[in-house]
């Protein structure tokens, strides 16, 4: 009850008046800020010191305070992975290198809601009309632009007491200037113990396996496998190529790379987040439950290869964005032991065979054979939370069916192939959208 949730709105800008060279010329600042701020951090400086020594005349107070916390939040970000690595035993791939503070080019500009930026509504047009302070007594000014239901989002946001907007990043791609703002409200999310469904979530290597149990009955209210295999093999690619590069000292190649292998992660993990919510929005009063993964990663050992392998796969980014994207519809979410859930028969409870794809029960009595042995793992998932919520430690499974399972590819080309089966899925636009 009562929980915040923060989502980014993404929007282009329509520059009616002003310089869009002043746009530019802040971005380039900011990057000199951000390196700054970095260096600085390294030599033990604080962040009132980083304030006082990097302000400068052509650049808004406002502003620096902003690409200065979002500078220092990177190097947090920074110390947390290198403290995990230093605490392993037998440390896998290279140590985590600092950020950079040689880059050159723009970076994105920081600024707060009527501070560095102001956002408005035309009550005769209905356009969502902004100012932007790139520089001290420059202005620039215009007009939003965006999907249709980011813009009414937008338009409530600054319409309504109940919602916060907040930073936003001015950014620039492909000639175009875009505007990422932040809006955050509280929820009223319900308790996992209300809920009438429950939506099991198994993350992978390759794919993300869905089923929907009804709570009372235990039967499966529907069930989808959201295969990301993209993702593993850009990673590789770009493995490849950074390693290569850094043995050949080009350090700037390998940053710029690791920054495309990021948005590339992220504009998937957004889509198969949104996929994974609207499924589970369906059903009636549903909780979407993941695996407890604190502690696996430390118990990985599979070798150099697996193991960097597994531990660069976003279970925790993905878990993220999932919940902040159920929060916002009101859905609650909980984790469940993580052990043996695709070992073990969803029907008798036997640890079971894995092979390839499928799963296959030894038990005679049982002999259940699963179609996809990621959905078997996700059917066992939902088991545990239902036991969990009904306080039930007996053997609860009960029931032998299980539909085959509807399977949804998701493409770095922005395609998708899916079978009829997924049509009504696909019809929301939750593979189409961010």
């Amino acid at each position: 009850m009562g929980e915040e949730a923060t989502k980014t709105i993404q929007t282009r800008l329509h520059v009616a008046s002003g310089e869009r060279s002043w746009l530019h010329d802040a971005r380039l600042a900011a990057r000199e800020i951000f390196n700054d701020t970095i260096r600085l951090t390294q030599h033990g400086y604080t962040r009132t010191e980083i304030q006082r020594e990097v302000d400068r005349d052509d650049f808004l107070r406002n502003n620096k305070c902003a690409v200065v916390g979002k500078a220092l939040q990177t190097w947090d970000s920074y110390q947390s992975l290198k403290e995990w690595w230093e605490n392993q035993d037998n440390p896998d791939g290279g140590k985590p290198t600092p950020p950079s503070t040689d880059k050159t080019g723009a970076y994105p500009l920081v600024m707060a809601h009527t501070e560095g930026y102001r956002l408005t509504v035309d009550d005769d047009t209905d356009r969502v009309q902004f100012r932007i302070s790139p520089k001290p007594y420059k202005k620039v000014r215009g007009y939003l632009r965006g999907e249709p239901d980011a813009m009414d989002e937008l338009r409530d946001a600054l319409t309504s007491d109940e919602v916060d907007v907040g930073q936003a990043e001015l950014l620039y791609r492909d000639g175009v200037y875009s505007l990422h703002v932040t809006v955050t409200r509280e929820f009223d999310v319900p308790e996992p113990n209300t809920a009438e469904t429950v939506v099991g979530v198994d993350i992978n290597e390759r794919n993300v396996a869905l089923t929907a149990l009804d709570r009372e009955t235990m039967r499966t209210k529907g069930t989808l496998v959201l295969d990301y295999g993209r993702v593993k093999q850009e990673r590789q690619r770009y493995h490849t190529i950074t390693k290569r590069c850094q043995e050949h000292g080009k350090t700037s190649i390998h940053h710029r790379l690791g920054d495309k292998e990021d948005r590339f992660t992220e504009w998937v993990l957004h889509r198969l987040s949104r996929a994974v919510v609207e499924f589970a929005a369906q059903f009636s009063d549903p909780v979407i439950v993941f695996e407890d993964m604190e502690g696996i990663r430390e118990e990985i050992k599979y070798g150099t290869y697996m193991n960097r392998r597994l531990h660069k796969l976003p279970f925790h980014k993905f878990e993220k964005f999932v919940s902040y994207k159920a929060t916002w519809r009101e859905l609650p979410t909980d984790t469940v032991d993580a052990y043996y859930n695709s070992k073990t028969c969803s029907c008798c409870g036997e640890r079971g065979d894995r092979q390839g794809r499928r799963f296959r029960c030894p038990n005679d009595e049982c002999g259940v054979v699963q179609d996809h042995a990621d959905r078997n793992a996700s059917v066992n998932i939902a088991w545990r939370e239902t036991a969990k919520l009904d306080g039930n430690e007996s053997n609860y499974r009960t029931h032998k069916t299980q539909p085959q399972v509807r399977l949804v590819r998701l493409s770095g080309s922005e395609r998708v192939s899916r079978p009829t089966s997924s049509r009504s899925l696909a019809e929301q636009g939750v593979l189409a959208h961010g």
